[in-house]
C-alpha cells in the first residue's frame, strides 16, 4: 500500500511541476503579448498626437483667412442657410428600373421582391 502512495505522491508532484511550468510560461507569453499591445497603444497615441497638431496647424485662423482672401466667391453664413433637422427633405429611395421592369414581366421570383419602388418619370 505505501509504494502506491509513494507512486502517486511522485505522479502528482510531476504533474504538478509541469502544470506550474507550463503556468509560467503561459504568463510570460501573455506579459509579452501585453508589452506589445501598450507599445501599439503608445504608437497610436502619438499619431492622434501628431494629427491633434497637424490639424491645429490647418486650423490657424492666419491660415484660413489668407484662403478666405483668395477666394473672392466666398460670403459670411447668414441666419436664412441654418436650417432645423426636420426642415430637411426625406431622401428618395434608390430606383430599380431593371428589377421594376423584370417584376412587370413577371420574372422576379415573388420571394425575393424586396418592394422595388415604381421609376420616377425622366424628364426630357
Amino acid at each position: 500500500m505505501p509504494r502506491i502512495f509513494h507512486a502517486f505522491a511522485i505522479l502528482f508532484l510531476i504533474g504538478s511541476a509541469v502544470y506550474v511550468y507550463k503556468v509560467k510560461y503561459d504568463t510570460m507569453a501573455l506579459t509579452a503579448e501585453v508589452a506589445r499591445y501598450n507599445k501599439l497603444i503608445a504608437v497610436e497615441q502619438d499619431r492622434i498626437a501628431l494629427l491633434k497638431a497637424e490639424w491645429q496647424g490647418l486650423n490657424r485662423p492666419d491660415r484660413l483667412q489668407k484662403m478666405a482672401d483668395n477666394n473672392p466667391d466666398l460670403v459670411p453664413l447668414t441666419t436664412q442657410q441654418i436650417v432645423r433637422w426636420q426642415d430637411v427633405p426625406d431622401r428618395t429611395s434608390n430606383v430599380d428600373m431593371i428589377g421594376d421592369k423584370l417584376s412587370t414581366l413577371g420574372l422576379v421570383d415573388p420571394s425575393l421582391a424586396t418592394g422595388a419602388t415604381k421609376p420616377a418619370a425622366r424628364k426630357p
